[in-house]
């Protein structure tokens, strides 16, 4: 029997790569898009996808259950459930109970609201230091109804962040030089936000950063190799990867062994993502996602085809004969972040053009499923047409 799997997120990079890789093992794909735009994403133009289920994700988590266990769940056995966002795994996790009783789903120790419970960055990081990472000390601080006492103890610069997920999460970024810099973005998060907990930690002036992917049963954790970040983007969705390099372990396999130790003592099953980075000499610990963004693709095109595994060991197929370790450097590039990057003027035209041409993996392109990147050039170059178009005869609206 063909096994059904769902992939279900925001992101079309990210969910066509796992797209490619569980359909490389002849798995049936669905794919529940959340965007809240009714623009049919890239990734849904796959030759591997059997059925797009666009379900906006303003319509709420409990929505988007019951929508699962109508459109997606099996007459007979169950679908495997892949959560690519944090929103999507908040989601799926508070409502464990319900939904596995006809799906496969990541979790910890098959209990309801676990994997929500871990998505607490001040756990994560005693975890982390517990097992002997460095990790940037970090105070809290409680808004409720939008009021706020600022505690003593913060050193600057700081830079703030929310501890546990929140939708716009992004918002709560900010680094502070000072005590007045901390209390307006603050001031700005209580405004919108209204209730929630901020991680304040102390700035690292950050040298490079890096990445990890890895798939774990509960008990077996697999973690292939390094990723290292090249270049980021600096507007629009930012701090988000335009070109790494993925490599084997290294050096860098003593600190891989701690994060092995993480995962296993959390006893996830699941996909994830590790993110650290290298400040003075010294490697951080940032946080564990307890899901694979964008940058899997890059693992998933050296070879190591992680959410094939996770597919095999749920019906207790081995993977002794699955490559589990990258074998050789190459260079990736996320072609939506690159030419975004470009377009809003974040890098010149020379930058743009070498930085494809120098990218061993682009994560739209594939010979085998050509489609996604096409339509993703023809949308570019309308966009360019319009643009040009716009310069050369602009118009007020009326």
């Amino acid at each position: 029997m063909v096994q059904k799997v769902v992939i279900v997120g925001i992101g079309y990079t990210s969910r066509l790569g796992l797209i490619r890789a569980v359909a490389e093992i002849g798995c049936e794909v669905v794919v529940v898009t959340l965007e809240n735009h009714n623009k049919r994403p890239i990734d849904t133009y796959s030759k591997y996808v059997s059925e797009v289920i666009h379900f906006p994700q303003r319509n709420g988590n409990e929505a988007l259950v019951r929508m699962l266990m109508v459109r997606c769940k099996l007459e007979e056995g169950k679908a495997i459930l892949i959560p690519n966002s944090d929103w999507a795994v908040a989601a799926i996790d508070n409502h464990h109970d319900l939904l596995k009783e006809h799906f496969h789903l990541p979790h910890v120790g098959d209990r309801q609201g676990a994997l929500v419970e871990w998505m607490d960055k001040e756990r994560q990081k005693d975890l982390a230091q517990k097992l002997g990472m460095e990790v940037a000390q970090a105070v809290n601080i409680e808004i409720t109804d939008g009021e706020y006492k600022l505690p003593t103890g913060i050193n600057y610069p700081c830079f703030t962040k929310t501890r546990a997920y929140t939708p716009g999460y992004k918002s709560t970024l900010h680094r502070c030089d000072n005590e007045g810099e901390l209390c307006q973005a603050l001031n700005q998060m209580a405004r919108r936000l209204r209730n929630l907990t901020i991680m304040v930690e102390d700035y690292k002036e950050i040298d490079t950063e890096y990445a990890v992917v890895g798939f774990s049963d509960g008990r077996q954790v697999v973690i292939p190799g390094v990723i290292e970040m090249l270049r980021m983007t600096e507007k629009g969705d930012k701090g988000v990867a335009i070109q790494g390099k993925i490599s084997p372990s290294g050096h860098l396999q003593l600190l891989l062994n701690q994060f092995v130790s993480l995962v296993r003592e959390i006893g996830l099953t699941g996909l994830f993502d590790i993110d650290f980075y290298l400040c003075n000499g010294k490697y951080y610990f940032d946080e564990l996602n307890l899901r694979v963004g964008g940058s899997a693709t890059a693992v998933m095109k050296t070879g190591v085809n992680l959410p094939a595994m996770l597919v095999k060991t749920t019906f207790g197929e081995p993977i002794t004969d699955m490559s589990t370790q990258v074998s050789h450097t190459a260079t990736f590039v996320n072609e939506r972040t690159c030419t975004d990057s470009w377009d809003e003027g974040c890098l010149t035209t020379q930058e743009y053009l070498h930085i494809l041409r120098t990218s061993d993996i682009r994560f739209l392109d594939d010979y085998n499923d050509p489609m996604p990147a096409k339509v993703f050039q023809n949308r570019q170059r309308i966009k360019r047409i319009k643009h040009i178009i716009k310069q050369i005869l602009p118009w007020k609206k009326t």
